[in-house]
């Protein structure tokens, strides 16, 4: 058996604990002989026993007879409804997921998700997709079932992709024409806002002390520094302004992973996020993200600033609208503080990437620290950080 966390096991150190057939093989379920380990893997194998290949999914197109008639995925039950005659098109695998991209006739692109390592309870995925309704977000239409010990496991989903131009490639086309629309900043702001207030009504929340998060954060920072020594020389100052900020932190769900990737502009010019994978390797209460909501649009920033491969004055253009569309003022302490830790995470995630634009980064925080910190004591206060109670 792996050690706990790993995404692909010794199946031969795992019990069989159910199967059931799909086109061309089996849907197998194992659980492991460790009493304290309630969770399972499950994978998809030939006749033979042998494990099936991502190619031999694509020729068989996986499931599509089986969703749509309503036989789920071998062991799973399948609760929903998708449209018929959807075929494959493609598909992408990690080591904790597959993804299968399925068609239909009428130009919409669905998307069949398997979990391969699966803990008892709601996956991230799908408890924020019935969460956030409506047109904000993809359209969340089936999820597989299984039972086990008394436990409830969710083995896959199926959603529909959103139909409009990717945000990244939106925000590409503005900027190599020259463009910005101040009207799509402030609705993308107000999306994001919607989410957040979502959040906000359906799970707990607190004010914590700032020092918690702040302490994270430079705990990170230790880390980016050892990774990559040239961060060394912005370390002391970037340390300061964590240890300013002070008070209490607003604190409750947040998305995680906001970036112009996960992001589309439907045909109706109205924004849709996704992207809400969470964590998959951790078990299920370790993987909703708590943390500020300005640490979602610090991520969006990151995001921004990459796409217009630093031409900062367009970014700048851009955030602005973002948060007066959001209801925060942009330059604040608090925000500053998590755009500088995702900043300091790109120059250590890409310090040795030819291809990655190493020094963008590093440019960033040189513009910074020339320009915004010496403004830190006069920055507008944030709504998400009060003074201690």
């Amino acid at each position: 058996m792996t050690a706990y966390g790993d995404a692909v096991p010794d199946f031969g150190d795992l019990i069989r604990l159910t199967s059931g057939p799909i086109p061309g093989g089996h849907h197998v379920i194992f659980t492991s002989d460790d009493p304290e380990d309630d969770s399972i893997y499950q994978c998809l194998m030939d006749d033979d026993g042998d494990f099936l290949r991502s190619g031999d999914l694509a020729a068989g197109e996986l499931l599509c007879d089986h969703l749509t008639s309503g036989d789920g995925i071998g062991a799973g039950v399948f609760l929903g409804s998708i449209p018929e005659s959807l075929s494959y098109v493609r598909h992408t695998r990690t080591d904790y997921r597959v993804d299968l991209y399925l068609g239909a006739g009428d130009g919409e692109t669905y998307v069949l998700t398997i979990y391969r390592h699966v803990w008892p309870g709601i996956p991230v995925e799908v408890e924020m997709l019935r969460t956030i309704t409506g047109r904000f977000s993809p359209e969340l239409l089936a999820h597989i079932d299984f039972e086990h010990d008394g436990k409830r496991y969710v083995l896959g989903s199926v959603r529909r992709l959103p139909t409009g131009m990717n945000a990244l490639e939106y925000t590409r086309m503005g900027i190599a024409a020259q463009v910005f629309t101040h009207s799509q900043g402030l609705d993308l702001g107000q999306t994001l806002r919607f989410i957040h207030d979502s959040f906000l009504m359906a799970f707990p929340y607190e004010w914590a002390p700032a020092e918690t998060v702040t302490g994270r954060l430079e705990e990170r920072l230790d880390a980016f520094t050892n990774a990559t020594p040239r961060l060394t020389e912005y370390a002391p100052w970037i340390r300061d302004w964590y240890r300013s900020i002070r008070g209490e932190m607003f604190i409750h769900r947040i998305h995680g992973n906001v970036n112009l990737r996960q992001m589309w502009l439907d045909e109706d010019e109205r924004w849709v996020i996704g992207g809400w994978a969470g964590d998959v390797r951790l078990p299920m209460e370790e993987r909703a993200r708590l943390g500020s909501p300005l640490e979602d649009l610090a991520t969006l920033q990151r995001s921004l600033f990459w796409a217009c491969e630093g031409n900062k004055l367009w970014c700048i253009k851009a955030m602005a609208a973002i948060f007066e569309g959001y209801g925060d003022p942009m330059m604040t302490a608090l925000f500053s503080a998590f755009v500088l830790d995702r900043a300091c995470e790109e120059a250590a995630d890409h310090s040795s990437r030819p291809d990655g634009r190493p020094e963008l980064p590093f440019e960033f925080l040189d513009w910074f620290r020339d320009n915004a910190l010496p403004t830190r004591d006069t920055m507008s206060p944030s709504q998400f950080l009060r003074s201690a109670q």
